[in-house]
């Protein structure tokens, strides 16, 4: 039986982590941030502090350093670690906020709902994310059906991916010519070679251009710099740049051939009984159906 959703969440700057699971908060900001520099400073802690509280996470709980690592939780995960993350997931959604990631093509979709914590935005592939879902670092992740199609079968029974809705995808670019002209930009950037494989397949299918941007190219204002020459455009949803993530509305141009990605959730298995994760799929999806009718 589906829990119920009457409740209100509490909004997620109230969120207090308790001193019993700090540790295990900074382990999750490194894997979510990358690097102890970036996990720093949504910390507000030193980079030295960073890694030497890693260092000695490491040392009690045999975790193994993988940057390399393609799919898997990078700074280690043990059997142990993942219970104390499956912990730590439940004193979240016990205290009325849950932790929801996804790449800056979803970003918008997430930007509005109180109750969920703030999580550094970054380009994955799906298995990474189906993965930090999986251990717990995330309680739930926005993934694209474009990057299903190659997906194998969820192996086991820890996962759940539940339709979201279908979400028009435009060109944005930074182009000082006149709002509205439909021209096409030369190149269009994508994100780095190793994720968004079907995104990239769909643009190459229309005869696009395309520019891998690298790994270190994740928030609004990373992509801004790149597109700021103007010769270049980068694919967004059309709801996205009026968003306050980003300093500056991009100018929107059409693909040469409409294309819609499914955006599907990725949600640990039982979901179902805790209300704050029925409560944002159901945000989740009446803000994608509401975008998508405001552009049809």
């Amino acid at each position: 039986m589906a829990a119920t959703t009457d409740s209100i969440p509490r909004p997620a700057q109230h969120y207090r982590v308790p001193e019993l699971l700090q540790d295990i908060r900074l382990l999750d900001l490194l894997e979510l941030s990358g690097t102890t520099l970036q996990a720093s400073g949504v910390l507000s802690l030193s980079q030295p502090t960073v890694s030497r509280r890693y260092r000695a996470l490491a040392r009690d709980f045999g975790l193994q350093q993988n940057q390399r690592l393609r799919h898997g939780c990078r700074y280690g995960a043990t059997a142990t670690m993942q219970l104390l993350r499956l912990a730590c997931r439940s004193h979240r959604l016990e205290a009325g906020v849950a932790r929801i990631g996804g790449d800056l093509l979803h970003q918008h979709l997430l930007a509005g709902i109180t109750w969920l914590l703030p999580v550094p935005v970054r380009f994955r592939s799906v298995e990474a994310w189906l993965e930090l879902v999986r251990q717990g670092v995330l309680d739930g992740a926005l993934v694209s059906g474009l990057e299903l199609q190659q997906l194998r079968p969820l192996a086991g029974s820890e996962l759940q991916l539940l339709p979201v809705g279908r979400m028009p995808l435009a060109l944005g670019s930074c182009c000082s010519g006149r709002p509205g002209t439909s021209a096409t930009p030369s190149t269009v950037l994508v994100p780095h070679r190793g994720v968004a494989l079907g995104l990239q397949r769909a643009l190459a299918s229309q005869g696009l251009s395309l520019r891998p941007v690298g790994n270190n190219c994740h928030s609004p204002e990373q992509w801004l710099q790149r597109l700021a020459d103007g010769s270049s455009a980068m694919v967004i949803s059309p709801a996205a740049p009026i968003t306050t993530a980003w300093a500056e509305p991009l100018q929107l141009r059409p693909l040469p051939s409409p294309l819609i990605s499914p955006v599907w959730l990725a949600l640990p298995q039982g979901w179902e009984a805790a209300a704050l994760l029925v409560r944002s799929l159901e945000q989740l999806r009446a803000q994608v159906a509401g975008d998508y009718a405001a552009r049809a």
